[in-house]
């Protein structure tokens, strides 16, 4: 087994030699005997010893403490430190470099050999120590989910930092501070009440969502009484789960149910003997609160002339300016006239450059998003929704929304077109049947006579 290589660090040349020749009847191998600080940051450099022996007052610009202080952060060698002032303003000051032991001169080799073992000992401790540490924060850091702690202030002391950018964080944003200087007074608020109940031993779970320049995030947050081994807490424990994914399905098969349940009530209210413009008005009506739309119009083609009438235009037109208004077109024109024309739905949220606008007539409400789906039954076109400007940008899903509503409205409009070619005939043949009678009835009457 090697020997142990010491280091000594002593200006006073006689004592330096008596330090070493006592070192080596204790059976360790020193490696160098320097009388400065700068001296020793460079053998420490380069002879790396196991352990140096520091005295705390020595020549050079820098004293033992300093030096020390150096030699741990750069070269992670333990320092025993040598003295003969045993006031306490020098070892406070020896205390805050976190010595691994000190002896005050003059010592005897018991002493001498007991304070080194000890700090080689408190070394090897620490190593292991801060090993564990690292694979702890490894751990922690290859985790999906991030765990951080808080004192009894709310204060964090830890936080697992390899996820925090995903997020917009840094560690330096969270480490010391409360809750409401990260994330401002009212979502610190829900954070600081829930810290509150763990410090008074609960274990809490709720849910919150984080708008940071990186995205819209919903988050989860469980916390726990972080106690000792006396079972006092301590602080907290919190564990925060990215539950994004699962939330937007949950509010997306929430959105397919509410939209499902209107089309249903819907087409409940469809089936009532109603007009063609009051359906008209009902499908308009669902259309742009499905999909959020400020603006749109529902209209059907007429069989006879086979221009389109749009009753539910009227609705806005007390914000729109352009002259010579009126709720049937001859002829088809813009985005919703291409609907018409190729039988085809359209979804721009930019209809100033989309190649299909032919642009809007002086004085039309601005449209800033544009989503429209003929209505077809039986592979004729009966008719169109046409919707614009929501609060958010269209999706896909607000393109099969309207289209749907565009078969119910198709199916609705032929439905009532031939209950109305229905009763057109019934009364035609009434008339006829009318008529018919009052010839018989006259040629009868002609009969009779004498």
């Amino acid at each position: 087994m090697s020997k142990t290589r010491v280091m000594v660090v002593e200006d006073e040349s006689v004592v330096a030699i008596d330090i070493g020749q006592r070192l080596e009847t204790l059976g360790y191998t020193v490696t160098d005997i320097v009388s400065s600080g700068e001296k020793a940051i460079e053998k420490a450099g380069k002879d790396r010893p196991d352990l140096i022996l520091m005295d705390i007052v020595i020549k050079g610009k820098i004293d033992g403490i300093e030096a020390a202080n150096k030699i741990y952060n750069k070269y992670d060698i333990p320092v025993v430190y040598l003295t003969a002032y045993s006031d306490e303003k020098t070892l406070e000051r020896a205390k805050q470099t976190g010595p691994f032991g000190y002896i005050i001169k003059p010592f005897e080799d018991r002493e001498l050999h007991s304070v080194i073992e000890v700090g080689l000992y408190k070394h090897e401790m620490d190593l292991k120590l801060r090993e564990s540490e690292a694979r702890y924060k490894a751990i922690v850091n290859s985790m999906n989910d991030i765990i951080f702690t808080l004192d009894h202030e709310k204060k964090y002391v830890s936080i697992s930092e390899s996820k925090l950018e995903k997020y917009g964080f840094t560690e330096e944003r969270y480490l010391g501070k409360i809750a409401e200087e990260i994330y401002g007074e009212k979502l610190g608020d829900i954070h600081d009440n829930a810290f509150t109940k763990a410090l008074k031993g609960e274990e809490i779970v709720y849910d919150w969502i984080s708008e940071t320049p990186t995205g819209k995030w919903y988050l989860q947050t469980s916390l726990s009484p972080l106690k000792d081994s006396a079972g006092n807490i301590m602080g907290v424990l919190g564990v925060i789960r990215d539950i994004t994914d699962l939330k937007l399905v949950e509010m997306e098969l929430a959105h397919e149910a509410e939209i499902n349940n209107a089309m249903a009530d819907l087409s409940q209210k469809l089936i009532n003997p109603i007009s063609i413009e009051e359906i008209s008005d009902l499908v308009l009506d669902y259309a742009k609160k499905i999909t959020g739309s400020k603006y749109g119009f529902v209209g059907y083609i007429d069989p006879e002339t086979e221009f389109m009438v749009a009753s539910t235009m009227t609705g806005v037109w007390e914000k729109c300016h352009v002259s010579d208004k009126k709720p049937v077109f001859e002829e088809f024109g813009g985005l919703w006239g291409w609907v018409l024309n190729n039988k085809e739905s359209i979804l721009t949220n930019d209809p100033q450059n989309d190649e299909r606008s032919t642009g809007t007539p002086k004085g039309h409400i601005k449209i800033e998003k544009f989503v429209s789906a003929p209505a077809i039954s039986n592979d004729k076109l009966v008719g169109t929704i046409a919707l614009a400007n929501s609060k958010e940008n269209y999706t896909h899903e607000d393109l099969e929304v309207v289209e749907r509503l565009a078969d119910l409205f198709a199916i609705a409009l032929s439905r009532k077109q031939a209950e109305d070619k229905i009763l057109k005939s019934e009364e035609k043949n009434r008339r006829i049947i009318e008529k018919f009678l009052k010839i018989v009835s006259e040629v009868l009457k002609e009969i009779n006579q004498p």
